[in-house]
C-alpha cells in the first residue's frame, strides 16, 4: 500500500472521528464544549497568568538584589593614557523592615483569586449563552415540525377540495381559500427554516464548530413540571454560589490591604546594602598587588525617616478608603441585583409551568377539533373557512404550548445555573 492511500485512509478515519464527537450533543455536551473552544475564555485566563507572576513578584521583594557594574578608563593622564584601568563591582541590597511588603503580597494574592473568578465568571456567561441557544434551536425545531404538519393537512384538503372543484361540488372562493391556506402555511414554514437555521448557526459558532462539521443535538432531558423551591432557600443557594459576591468580598479584602500600603509611608523603613569593587590599570605591575589593594567593600544599614510630605501620604490613604467604600456600595448592589434576579426567575419559572400545564391540556383539545372538523369537511359537512379557523386555533395553541414549554425550560436551566443545581 504506497503512502498517498495510507494518508487518506488515516485522514478519512480522523474526519469520521472528529464528525462523530459532534453528534447527538446533549445541552451539557454543548457547554462542555464552548468552554473547551472559546477564544474568549482563552483570552480571559491569559489574566490569571499575570496575577501569578505579580504575586511572585510581591514575594520576590522580601529577597535581596544583586547587581554587577563594569568600566573602561579611555582616556586619562598628560599628555593621554588610552584604555588606563578597568574597575568592576557586584552591588547588593535587601530590605530589613517596610510596612508595605506584606499588605503588597496579601493584595496580589487576592488579585489571583479575583482572576481565577472572573474565568469561572465568563465561563457562566458562555454556559448560560449556549443554554439559551439550545433551548431556541429546539423550540424552533419543534414549530418547524408543527408547520410541516399544518402544511401537510393544507395540501391534503386542498387536493381534496381541487377534485370537488372539478365535480362542481365546491365554488371558486372556496378553492381559493383552500390555496391561500397553502400559501400561509408554506411562508410559514419558510419562516421556521430560516429562524431555526439561524439560531442553529450560533449554537454551532458559539462552541467554535466549523462550518460544514457534522452537528446534530439531543433533544431536552425529559422534565417533571413541579413547583419551584421557596424563594429564602433559593437565594441562600445563589449567594452561596454566586461568583460576583466572591469577587466583591476579595475586592474589600483588597482594598484593606491598598490601605495598608497607603499607610505605610508614615513609618521608617530600614535597608541593608553592600558592595565589592577592584580597579586595575593597565600600565602598573602586579595586577595582584594592585587587586589586595585596591579590593574594597561596604557595607550600610540604612533607615529612612518621613518627616514632612505636605500631606501626602494621607491623601493616598484617603483615596484609598474611598475605593473601599465604593466597593462596598458595589457589594450592595450585587446582593440586590442578584435577589431581584432570584426573585424574576422564580416567577418566572412558576408562570412558564402554569401555562406549560394548561397550554398542554389546551392543545390536546383543540387537537381533537381539528380531528372532527377534518373528518366533517371531508365528508362535507363543513365548509373549508370553517375549517381553516379550526386549523387555526390549533395552531395557536401549538404556539403557546410550545413558547411556555420552552420558555419553563430555559428558566429552570438558567434558576439552576445561579443557586449551583445546573
Amino acid at each position: 500500500m504506497n503512502f498517498s492511500k495510507i494518508a487518506f485512509i488515516l485522514s478519512t478515519a480522523i474526519c469520521a472521528l472528529f464528525a462523530q464527537g459532534f453528534q447527538n450533543l446533549t445541552m451539557q455536551n454543548c457547554i462542555e464544549i464552548a468552554k473547551k473552544s472559546s477564544l474568549s475564555l482563552a483570552s480571559t485566563r491569559l489574566n490569571e497568568k499575570i496575577t501569578e507572576s505579580a504575586l511572585t513578584q510581591a514575594k520576590n521583594a522580601r529577597l535581596p538584589g544583586l547587581s554587577g557594574s563594569a568600566s573602561q578608563g579611555v582616556v586619562n593622564g598628560r599628555p593621554f593614557n588610552y584604555l588606563d584601568a578597568i574597575s568592576v563591582g557586584l552591588n547588593s541590597s535587601m530590605p530589613i523592615y517596610r510596612g508595605d511588603i506584606s499588605h503588597s503580597i496579601n493584595k496580589a494574592e487576592y488579585n489571583k483569586e479575583i482572576a481565577k473568578l472572573k474565568s469561572e465568571a465568563a465561563e457562566r456567561i458562555l454556559s448560560e449563552q449556549v443554554i439559551r441557544a439550545y433551548m431556541q434551536v429546539w423550540s424552533l425545531t419543534e414549530s418547524k415540525a408543527a408547520a410541516e404538519a399544518a402544511l401537510a393537512l393544507s395540501k391534503r384538503m386542498l387536493a381534496r377540495d381541487s377534485v370537488l372543484f372539478n365535480a362542481g361540488s365546491y365554488t371558486a372562493s372556496d378553492l381559493a381559500l383552500a390555496f391561500a391556506q397553502v400559501a400561509s402555511d408554506s411562508l410559514s414554514l419558510l419562516q421556521a427554516q430560516s429562524n431555526l437555521t439561524q439560531y442553529f448557526t450560533e449554537l454551532r459558532q458559539l462552541l467554535e464548530i466549523p462550518q460544514g462539521t457534522a452537528f446534530s443535538l439531543s433533544p431536552p432531558d425529559s422534565v417533571n413540571v413541579e413547583k419551584a423551591e421557596e424563594y429564602k432557600t433559593l437565594l441562600l443557594q445563589a449567594q452561596e454560589n454566586s461568583i460576583n459576591k466572591k469577587v466583591d468580598s476579595l475586592s474589600i479584602l483588597m482594598a484593606d490591604e491598598s490601605i495598608g500600603i497607603a499607610k505605610a509611608d508614615r513609618y521608617p523603613k530600614i535597608n541593608l546594602s553592600g558592595g565589592l569593587s577592584a580597579g586595575l590599570a593597565w600600565r602598573e605591575p602586579e595586577y595582584g598587588t594592585q587587586l589586595k589593594t585596591g579590593f574594597r567593600y561596604s557595607a550600610t544599614f540604612g533607615l529612612s525617616v518621613p518627616i514632612i510630605d505636605w500631606g501626602a501620604t494621607e491623601h493616598k490613604i484617603l483615596v484609598e478608603q474611598m475605593a473601599k467604600e465604593d466597593r462596598q456600595i458595589a457589594s450592595a448592589s450585587t446582593q440586590k441585583q442578584l435577589e431581584n434576579a432570584i426573585e424574576q426567575l422564580l416567577l418566572q419559572v412558576e408562570t412558564y409551568r402554569v401555562q406549560w400545564e394548561v397550554s398542554s391540556v389546551q392543545m390536546e383539545a383543540q387537537k381533537l377539533s381539528l380531528d372532527k372538523s377534518v373528518q366533517q369537511h371531508e365528508l362535507g359537512m363543513m365548509d373549508i373557512s370553517s375549517l381553516v379557523q379550526q386549523q387555526t386555533i390549533f395552531n395557536n395553541s401549538q404556539i403557546k404550548h410550545n413558547q411556555a414549554k420552552y420558555s419553563y425550560l430555559l428558566s429552570k436551566s438558567l434558576l439552576d445555573l445561579q443557586t449551583g443545581n445546573f
